[in-house]
C-alpha cells in the first residue's frame, strides 16, 4: 500500500492480557483477511493497486509525508516520501512543486485524464497578470521530475508519479512558460528555457572524455558550460536582432549539492576534487538553460535557438576541434516560434523607431547595448534613404542600411575632423594602442579621416569566396602597375584587390604606404592630425577651450600623438616579447587602449593566458599614472557560425573566445577601472544571414563600413561632453 486514509486519528493499541491461543486465533484471522485483500486488488487495475486506501487505525503513519484530499470525499490521504526518493527529493530541492505534486495525485485518484498535449497539461495558461520570469517559473513537471530523477541515484518503489507526455526526452528542444502565447508587452519578463538531453554524439570517439568546461565556468555553474546555443529574437520587419545569453538553470546547483550528498562524497576532500566527481556525474546528463528577456519594442519576433556545441565539445584547449555543425532547436509550445508583441502601429517601423531614438540623450561611454536599426528607405524598392538630414544625428550606415541604436541613448556622427580637435584639447598628451590587425584596420580609418575603404561595398563584383576555395594564381610574370594616391584620404578603388582588404585581410594592402601607417610594424609612432584648412573650416566647436572673458579660442592645428604597437596578443607568437611592449613606451599619454582575446583564444591555453593578463595588468600599474591616464579595454571581435579550416588551425570557437574576453573585462574593470570599447556586441547583435558572411573571412575580421561604427563608437565616448 502506498497511499494512505488518515480519516480517522490513529489510537495506540490497548494491551489485553489473552491465552496464547486465543492470540494465534486472531493472527491467523487477520492473515487470512489480508490474504483476501491481497487476491481481490490483484484483479484491479494498476492504478487502483497503486492508490489503495486503508481504514486500519493501527497504522503507523510515516512522518515523512505529504498529505492531501480528494474533492468530494472525506478521506484523508497521505503519500510514504521514503518509497519515493524522486519526489521526495524534488520537494526538498523545490518546495513549491508539493502543490503539483499533489495535484497530480488527486487527479489519478479521480481518474482524470489529461489532454494528451503536455505544453496544455503542464505550462501556464495564459493570463495577463503572470509574471512569468525564470524565478516565478517552476520547471514544468515532466521536465523537472526527469532531471531530478538522473540526477538522484535512487529509484521509486513504483510507477505512481509516473506520467505520460509526448515529449521526445532525446532531442533538445526551447520552452516557454505558457501553454498558449498571451497578449505580450514591451517591458515584460519571459523566460526562455532550453533542455539538452545526453546527446552521446560522440560515440566510440577516442578524445570525447577530454572534453570539458573551463573549472571557473564549472565551478560557479556558469555559460559556457557543458553545451552552447545562439539564441536570439529577431524582428521580422526590421532585422533587429536580441540576442539572448543563456545561463545554467539556477536547479543546478541544487542538484549538484544534493547529488553529492546522496553519492556520499567526501567533504574531506578539497573541493577542487569534489569538482571533478561533479564532473564526470554531470556529463551525461540532462542539462538546462535559462534567460529571463525583457521584451523588446512592439513588433512581430522570430525566436530561434541554434545548439552550437555539446558535451564539451567548443572547448579546443582539452580536445581537438570539432565540427560546427548547428542544429535548430524547436519551440514549445507550437505557436511561439513567431513572438508577439503588442500591436502593430500603423505609422512605418522605421520612421517610428528612428524618430524615438533621436529623442534620446547621447551616449556616455563607449559600451553601450544596443541593435541595429534599418534607415528609413524612400521606399520598399528605393536604394536612396529617407531623412538624408537626420543622418549626422546617428553614428552611421552599414553597408546594409542600418545604423547602432543604443537603447538609451544615441552615439551621434563625429567627423574625424571634430574627433582631432576633441582630442587635441582633451587628450594632448596623446593615445596609446595595444592590439592586432582589429586596431590596425581602425588606425588606418583614423588616419585617413574616414576614406580608407569608404563605399566599398560599390565593388563587389564576385562573390566573396573563402581563401581555401579561391585559385591560387601565380602574379610573378606581372608587372605591378605603379599607381595610387597621394595621401591616405585621397584613398580611390583602383584594384579589385582592394575590395578584400576592405573586407578582410588588409595586412599587405596594395597601394597603401607604409609610411604612413605600417601596421605590421611593432611600434609605430603617428599623429592623427588636421591640416590648417581643415582646422580652419571646422570653425569654433564645443571642444574649443575658453579663456579670459569666456572667450573662446580657435585652434588652427589640431595634432594627437599617436603610439601603436601591434601584438598578437599574449601569445608566444610574439617577437619581441609581448611584455616588453608597455615598458618601452616612452611618453605619458592620456588615454591607453588595450585590445585582447582574438589571437589569444586561438593559440593559447585560458589559465596561463589569465596569468599573463595578470602581469601585464602589474605592468600597467607600474608605467602609467592611472590618475591622469584613462585606461580602455577594447573587446574581442565576435566569432560565430565556424571552426577555423585555414592553414593557421586556429583552435577558437565562439563560446572559447566568450570566456577569454569576459575574464579579461572583468579583471581590467576590477583592477584598472577601465572603461570598456565594446565591439563584440555590434558584431553578436546582427541577424544570423549578416553573421554567415564572417565564414568567409578567416581572420574575423569585420568590414571597412562597421569599422567606421566602431570608431564611431569610440569617438563618441570619449568626446561626448
Amino acid at each position: 500500500m502506498t497511499v494512505y486514509s488518515l480519516l480517522e486519528e490513529v489510537a495506540p493499541p490497548k494491551r489485553h492480557h489473552t491465552r496464547r491461543w486465543q492470540i494465534g486465533f486472531l493472527i491467523l484471522g487477520s492473515l487470512a483477511i489480508v490474504a483476501g485483500v491481497i487476491l481481490v486488488r490483484r484483479n484491479q487495475q494498476q492504478d487502483d493497486t497503486l492508490l489503495d486506501k486503508t481504514d486500519d487505525h493501527n497504522i503507523t503513519v510515516p512522518v515523512r509525508s505529504i498529505n492531501f484530499t480528494i474533492p468530494n470525499q472525506d478521506k484523508l490521504y497521505y503519500v510514504d516520501l521514503d518509497k519515493y526518493p524522486v519526489e521526495d527529493n524534488m520537494i526538498k530541492l523545490f518546495a513549491t512543486s508539493q502543490a503539483t505534486l499533489q495535484s497530480l495525485i488527486i487527479d489519478k485518484l479521480s481518474h482524470k485524464k489529461q489532454n494528451g498535449n503536455w505544453t496544455d497539461d503542464w505550462l501556464a495558461q495564459p493570463n495577463s497578470n503572470t509574471n512569468y520570469s525564470c524565478d516565478s517559473q517552476l520547471l514544468p513537471y515532466p521536465i523537472l521530475r526527469k532531471i531530478v530523477a538522473e540526477y538522484t541515484p535512487l529509484t521509486n518503489s513504483d510507477a505512481l508519479y509516473d506520467v505520460e507526455t509526448n515529449i521526445d526526452f532525446s532531442k533538445p528542444f526551447v520552452v516557454l512558460p505558457f501553454s498558449k502565447q498571451p497578449n505580450l508587452i514591451q517591458g515584460q519578463k519571459v523566460c526562455v528555457r532550453v533542455v539538452v538531453p545526453y546527446q552521446n554524439i560522440a560515440g566510440n570517439d577516442t578524445y570525447h572524455l577530454l572534453y570539458r568546461p573551463y573549472d571557473h565556468n564549472n565551478q560557479r555553474l556558469t555559460s559556457p558550460w557543458w553545451d552552447t546555443m545562439m539564441t536570439t529574437l529577431e524582428n521580422i520587419d526590421t532585422n533587429a536582432t536580441l540576442p539572448i545569453t543563456l545561463q545554467p538553470w539556477s536547479g543546478h546547483a541544487l542538484l549538484r549539492n544534493n547529488a553529492r550528498e546522496l553519492n556520499h562524497v567526501n567533504n574531506q576532500i578539497p573541493e577542487w576534487s569534489r569538482l571533478r566527481e561533479d564532473e564526470i556525474y554531470e556529463r551525461e546528463k540532462m542539462h538546462v538553460y535559462e534567460a529571463t528577456v525583457t521584451l523588446p519594442p512592439n513588433g512581430t519576433y522570430q525566436l530561434q535557438s541554434l545548439l552550437e556545441f555539446v558535451e564539451g565539445r567548443y572547448n579546443f584547449e582539452f580536445g581537438p576541434v570539432s565540427p560546427y555543425k548547428p542544429v535548430n532547436l524547436p519551440v514549445y509550445p507550437s505557436d511561439s516560434k513567431q513572438i508577439i508583441i503588442g500591436s502593430q502601429d500603423k505609422e512605418s517601423i522605421e520612421q517610428k523607431q528612428l524618430k524615438e531614438h533621436l529623442a534620446l540623450p547621447l551616449c556616455k561611454g563607449a559600451d553601450n547595448a544596443g541593435r541595429w536599426l534599418p534607415w528609413p528607405r524612400i521606399n520598399s524598392t528605393d536604394s536612396d534613404y529617407a531623412s538624408k538630414e537626420d543622418l549626422h544625428l546617428i553614428a552611421g550606415l552599414t553597408r546594409n542600411g542600418k545604423y547602432w541604436a543604443p537603447y538609451q541613448c544615441r552615439y551621434r556622427h563625429i567627423s574625424y575632423e571634430q574627433f582631432n580637435r576633441c582630442a587635441a584639447n582633451k587628450y594632448s598628451r596623446g593615445i596609446d594602442l595595444y592590439g592586432d590587425s582589429n586596431i590596425r584596420r581602425s588606425v588606418k580609418k583614423f588616419v585617413s579621416h574616414g576614406q580608407w575603404c569608404k563605399n566599398w561595398e560599390h565593388h563587389i563584383d564576385t562573390p566573396l569566396l573563402p581563401e581555401d576555395q579561391a585559385p591560387i594564381v601565380n602574379q610573378s610574370l606581372i608587372k605591378r602597375q605603379q599607381v595610387g594616391y597621394g595621401r591616405p584620404e585621397d584613398y580611390r578603388y583602383i584594384n579589385p584587390s582592394q575590395t578584400r582588404s576592405c573586407y578582410c585581410e588588409d595586412y599587405s594592402e596594395e597601394f597603401w604606404k607604409p609610411e604612413w601607417f605600417n601596421g605590421n610594424a611593432r611600434r609605430f609612432d603617428l599623429q592623427y592630425t588636421n591640416s590648417i584648412q581643415q582646422s580652419l573650416a571646422l570653425g569654433l566647436t564645443e571642444w574649443d577651450q575658453k579663456g579670459t572673458g569666456n572667450i573662446t579660442y580657435l585652434r588652427t592645428h589640431d595634432v594627437v600623438p599617436i603610439s601603436s604597437y601591434k601584438w598578437d596578443g599574449l601569445t608566444y607568437l610574439n617577437n619581441p616579447a609581448w611584455d616588453t611592449a608597455v615598458p618601452t613606451s616612452t611618453k605619458p599619454v592620456d588615454i591607453a587602449i588595450f585590445s585582447l582575446g582574438n589571437w589569444d583564444a586561438a593559440f593559447a591555453r585560458l589559465e596561463p593566458f589569465l596569468n599573463d593578463v595578470d602581469h601585464l595588468i602589474r605592468q600597467i600599474r607600474e608605467h602609467y599614472d592611472l590618475s591622469k591616464t584613462r585606461i580602455i579595454y577594447r573587446t574581442a571581435q565576435y566569432y560565430c557560425c565556424r571552426i577555423d579550416t585555414s592553414g593557421r588551425t586556429r583552435q577558437v570557437s565562439g563560446p572559447r573566445l566568450d570566456v577569454f574576453d569576459k575574464e579579461v573585462q572583468l579583471r581590467f574593470k576590477r583592477e584598472l577601472k577601465a572603461e570598456i570599447w565594446d565591439t563584440y556586441t555590434l558584431g553578436e547583435s546582427k541577424p544570423w544571414d549578416e553573421k554567415i558572411t564572417s565564414i568567409t573571412c578567416p581572420s574575423n575580421h569585420v568590414p571597412a563600413d562597421q569599422v567606421e561604427i566602431e570608431n564611431q563608437v569610440l569617438m563618441n565616448g570619449l568626446c561626448n561632453l
